[in-house]
């Protein structure tokens, strides 16, 4: 059965993209000043607030597969995502792994080979979430007849659990005592019991959507709820210092991104529609995702020089506007010549709604 496109996602997906690029902006001004405590506490409950992005990166991914195929994968499946998702992973690592050696002019063929499976197979960098999404892919494939056959309420609630103990087993000191969990400390982000949760949640919303959507208008004010409430726990972790780090990893991320989701799938309901700069960033939010740290990067020494640095909050828009827009551009361009998606991924700005299934699927 062919569906069409999700306006909502466009919206959500434009959300996601730009929290992303603010985070780094505010993280990369912090670096740059020197600023009261008060400040940099304020800084850091701020971006806790903000660690839904990524989550809600993967759990698009799985949404749009869920509903887009109801059935079973297309024969071009695998050979789109490897094209346009896989590849430009892989350049883009190598450009960033490449990068910083040549501008320093101490390039060592050893250090950047050893920085580049760093990057591309340990996920040692922001472009992580990809690994993330291809065992999705995976996982949609060889779990599907299992979630079909047991009650949706069952396996969430199992992957809830897995998910919360999973991360919770990272997060707190007394469990990293245990040999194996301090030796995955830096890459326990990568297996997929991390984002369980997120999958499993977002392949019945998918697979069901008018169901998803008819619980989300019936309880609308229990999400709004829910964001203020599920919100508030990792504040009050990281004031109590019970829990300080601000990560998406944190296991008590887990239910505010859903509210999160939630809330904004009710916001995206209510425009009629998306305005043309929602649906450009939306359309190349992977090149953003990838590129925005080399643009602030760049930008971030020029800035030191000008007459407004001593702004903060001037410092902070403008590497968000570079980092949302340079990459944008650069998206832009390449699309523009042969081979360009193989390098930023694919960008394609939707017109309008279209029944073609092809139209919806995740770039």
């Amino acid at each position: 059965m062919k569906r069409t496109m999700i306006d909502e996602i466009f919206f959500i997906r434009f959300i996601a993209c730009l929290t992303v690029v603010f985070i780094h902006s505010i993280t990369v001004t912090q670096h740059h000043y020197t600023l009261p405590d008060f400040t940099v506490e304020s800084f850091y409950m701020f971006k806790m607030t903000l660690m839904f992005a990524t989550p809600v990166f993967v759990m698009i991914s799985e949404f749009l597969l869920s509903y887009s195929y109801e059935d079973r994968l297309p024969k071009s499946f695998w050979k789109k995502r490897i094209m346009y998702i896989l590849i430009p992973y892989i350049i883009v690592a190598f450009i960033y792994s490449a990068y910083p050696l040549i501008i320093d002019a101490r390039f060592n063929w050893g250090v950047f080979f050893d920085t580049f499976i760093a990057k591309t197979l340990l996920g040692k960098w922001h472009g992580y979430f990809v690994l993330i999404i291809f065992q999705f892919y995976a996982l949609h494939f060889l779990l599907k007849r299992v979630f079909d056959r047991f009650h949706p309420a069952l396996m969430i609630g199992l992957s809830l659990a897995i998910n919360l103990f999973y991360l919770a087993m990272f997060n707190f000191q007394w469990f990293q005592q245990i040999p194996w969990i301090a030796v995955m400390l830096d890459y326990y982000k990568l297996p997929f019991l991390g984002w369980i949760f997120y999958f499993t949640i977002a392949y019945y919303a998918g697979k069901n959507i008018d169901t998803f959507l008819n619980l989300l208008k019936k309880y609308k004010y229990v999400i709004i709820g829910g964001v203020l409430l599920t919100g508030l726990v990792p504040l009050l972790m990281r004031y109590n210092k019970i829990y300080s780090i601000v990560s998406s990893k944190r296991f008590d991320i887990v239910l505010y991104t859903l509210c999160i989701f939630c809330l904004l799938y009710l916001i995206a309901q209510k425009i009629k529609k998306n305005p043309a700069f929602v649906m450009w960033i939306s359309s190349s939010s992977y090149s953003i995702y990838l590129l925005h740290p080399l643009f602030q990067y760049n930008v971030k020494d020029l800035l030191q020089n000008a007459p407004f640095y001593t702004n903060l909050g001037v410092h902070i828009l403008l590497l968000f506007g570079i980092g949302t827009g340079g990459p944008l551009l650069v998206s832009y361009l390449l699309n523009k010549v042969p081979f360009g998606a193989f390098i930023v991924g694919k960008f394609k700005v939707p017109k309008s709604i279209s029944p073609e299934p092809d139209k919806l699927k995740v770039s």
